[in-house]
């Protein structure tokens, strides 16, 4: 199901090429002026561009540098560039000291476009404690409301670092950003609430914040050092991934007009989307060496891990109470033969759920209308270029003449729209409305921006002091929640035709169980990933005894740490993947189980299966279900079966047998199949069949037969439960089988 804004509102926006999304800031052919950047050709292993002055730390001049042998002239980072070579573009190696008569540097090493690009910063004084700022930033946010957790991390952040002022920066939906975290020195200007606009950070900077999520300006008013290249026809260096890359002039004009001497960016993401920005700004030139950006980066990855915890409970909680209070007006909808007579009674608490004025139903056979709409002419007008855009379930705006001139002539009672489109069933569509709203906008500074001279070049506002700037035709927008209860609303009133009330309680009785389900394994899930913090705390002990960076005690200790991100990380994609699991729309189909056995095999080993690994159809058969469901299903048993098996070969046998001959021939749906899934492996003990269904339940060490979150069975079993099916658990001794049905018959 989508759902679109329309097109032309404000927060659309008119296409608009400036000068800030033509610039190619991630090749400026220059770098900050506190390090030095050497790029090798992995093809010839031949330095292929350096920066100015780099001859210093090879102990050679720049000229001679070029077209070098690089490990000729850095025999000791040999190691490092035999790593870079086997890393994917954009990896990163691990960082490693280095000096000569000249200096002492620590070097980081990445891979971009066929390259190995090496950068030389100077080792900082004081090692950063990692501890002073994760640590006890989990322990803190954890049980907080979020905003006070937003406000603990921008103190923190600022108490770790000792930048002057700290900034939690959200983008909203149109693209333009606002501060709702502030933590500054006390005879600065307070930036908390005001706005910015879109154009203030560019889509290619955007972009950039996504692929690097941490980004540092040592002095604005430093002069960058120019990359000089070993051929005059060679391309221009690709700088993304890089920590030293210059910042695009108009960037830097920006910084100064706001007072700023150094900056440093940390992306706080939404999956692979940026969600906001922890931005934070000094008064004068900063220097944050490469161990504090680690813990800086790793407080980003932490805090997006928690908002995405946070968020995906919330949507949860929100999607069981709309179904809820959509299923109690559903209801007497139901009575009517018709929905324009059972919108007669309740119209009025339909649109309280979305704090709409006034509901329009349109449709071919008969309208209705109640509340504050505009007329038929009008709404004629609106369905016409509704029917223009097939493809959308639900679509709003909140100026409706921006994207349809003609309601000029109601704007004055009218603003904002959001239509429903119910599908062939019904044939029709349900038009929400809402007043406009007075709304008085802060924003940082006049946000308009002005051409200064006829080459096109932008110059960024002088003045950051709050501007107040009041929207008088636009209604209050529609949020996240407001679409999702269109949606659920748009799919109760489809169900309520096509399967009238019964398919609707199902659909209510599924949520019901989903959030049974979430409250079980939210504590699990906030059990286990106290764990993690554990060893976090652990391994920061060590790193801050460890005496040097080349000390076994700090590589072992940051291995650590990869480790138990990777654990957390591990815990949060099966809790995403669980509730996936319980809100999929089901595609029943018809299909042999050899075919959807060969997929899951191709998608476990692509087309290597281990010497050791045996799987034998002994019945086949044709199943009905959803495929890709059916096909994770057996992948997800195939690997338990392959991971918990000591036995050479390890075997596993699958069949489709007749549900009368399994244990699972209590059941009354006489003619189901069931699958059978059985192998050669450790065996389930009877006390733990129920347990091992559990979210991030494990009868082993984590690290024990392969790791993994624990969520896979309980995958397992929802999915199946979606189909109406049943499974069940046979072990005696070694071996296991699992046996279920989809609740669908041939």
């Amino acid at each position: 199901m989508r759902d679109s804004r329309l097109p032309d509102t404000p927060l659309q926006g008119e296409t608009e090429l400036t000068n800030c999304d033509r610039e190619p800031i991630h090749v400026p052919e220059t770098i900050q002026p506190h390090g030095h950047l050497i790029a090798v050709d992995l093809s010839t292993r031949t330095i292929a561009s350096a920066s100015e002055h780099c001859g210093e730390v090879a102990a050679m001049p720049d000229g001679d540098l070029m077209g070098f042998t690089f490990v000729k002239a850095f025999p000791d980072l040999a190691s490092q560039l035999a790593a870079v070579s086997t890393l994917n573009s954009g990896d990163h190696a691990k960082r490693q000291p280095f000096g000569n008569e000249k200096g002492s540097w620590i070097v980081s090493a990445h891979r971009c476009d066929g390259l190995a690009i090496f950068e030389f910063e100077a080792i900082g004084k004081e090692p950063a404690k990692v501890a002073d700022l994760v640590g006890q930033l989990f322990i803190e946010i954890e049980r907080q409301p979020l905003e006070d957790a937003y406000r603990t991390v921008v103190d923190r952040v600022r108490n770790f670092t000792g930048f002057d002022r700290v900034m939690l920066y959200q983008f909203l939906p149109d693209g333009h950003g606002n501060v709702i975290a502030e933590s500054k020195n006390e005879n600065q200007e307070a930036y908390l609430g005001l706005h910015y606009p879109a154009t203030d950070i560019p889509l290619p900077a955007r972009r950039l914040y996504e692929l690097n999520w941490i980004r540092t300006i040592a002095d604005t008013s430093a002069m960058p050092v120019p990359i000089l290249h070993a051929t005059p026809d060679q391309p221009r260096l690709n700088m993304t991934f890089s920590s030293l890359r210059a910042i695009s002039p108009i960037h830097i004009e920006y910084l100064t007009n706001m007072g700023v001497g150094a900056s440093m960016s940390i992306s706080v993401m939404k999956g692979n989307q940026l969600w906001g920005l922890i931005a934070c700004h000094h008064n004068s030139a900063k220097i944050v060496s490469p161990e504090l950006r680690d813990a800086c980066e790793l407080c980003g990855s932490v805090l997006s891990a928690y908002l995405t915890s946070r968020r995906q409970q919330e949507y949860l909680r929100r999607q069981v109470m709309i179904s809820d209070t959509i299923g109690e007006h559903l209801v007497v909808l139901t009575n009517f033969d018709d929905l324009a007579k059972g919108l007669e009674r309740s119209a009025e608490p339909i649109c309280g759920l979305l704090d709409a004025d006034g509901l329009v139903w349109f449709s071919e056979e008969q309208n209705f209308f109640w509340g504050e709409v505009p007329n038929l002419t009008a709404v004629e007008e609106i369905a016409t270029e509704l029917s223009r855009r097939p493809e959308e379930t639900v679509a709003y705006t909140e100026e409706l003449r921006r994207w349809l001139p003609t309601a000029d002539d109601y704007h004055d009672r009218l603003a904002g729209m959001l239509a429903i489109r119910l599908g062939n069933h019904l044939g029709g569509m349900l038009l929400f409305f809402r007043k406009p709203v007075q709304e008085t906008i802060l924003w940082a500074g006049n946000p308009e921006k002005s051409v200064t001279n006829e080459s096109g070049r932008l110059t960024p506002r002088k003045s950051f002091a709050a501007w107040q700037k009041l929207s008088e035709n636009k209604s209050n927008p529609w949020t996240e929640a407001d679409r999702e209860t269109a949606n659920s609303l748009a799919t109760g009133l489809q169900r309520m035709v096509v399967e009238k009330a019964e398919r609707l309680r199902q659909a209510n009785d599924e949520l019901r169980r989903l959030n049974t389900d979430l409250d079980a394994f939210a504590y699990a899930a906030s059990h286990d990933l106290k764990e993690p913090l554990r060893g976090i705390h652990h391994y920061v002990y060590l790193l801050e005894r460890a005496a040097t960076l080349s000390d076994d005690n700090y590589q072992s200790s940051m291995e650590g740490l990869k480790r138990i991100v990777k654990r957390m990380n591990d815990l949060l994609d099966g809790l995403l993947r669980f509730s996936r699991a319980g809100r999929a729309d089901l595609n029943l189909e018809t299909f042999p189980v050899e075919e959807v056995i060969d997929q899951a095999k191709d998608i476990l080993f692509a087309g290597r299966q281990p010497d050791d690994v045996e799987i034998k159809i002994v019945t086949g058969g044709q199943l009905r279900g959803d495929f890709a469901c059916v096909r994770e299903i057996i992948g997800n048993l195939v690997t338990n079966a392959i991971k918990y098996n000591d036995s050479n070969p390890k075997r596993i046998e699958i069949a489709v047998l007749p549900t009368a001959e399994t244990p699972l021939s209590h059941l009354p749906e006489t003619g189901v199949k069931t699958v059978q899934v059985k192998d050669n492996g450790i065996g389930i003990a009877p006390e733990h069949h129920e347990q091992v269904f559990e979210i991030f339940r494990r009868l082993h060490d984590r690290d024990v037969y392969g790791g993994g979150s624990g969520a896979g069975l309980t995958i397992v079993r929802r999915m199946v439960e979606r189909h109406g099916g049943t499974i069940a658990i046979e072990s005696v001794g070694n071996g296991t089988s699992f046996y279920f049905t989809l609740g669908e018959t041939e």
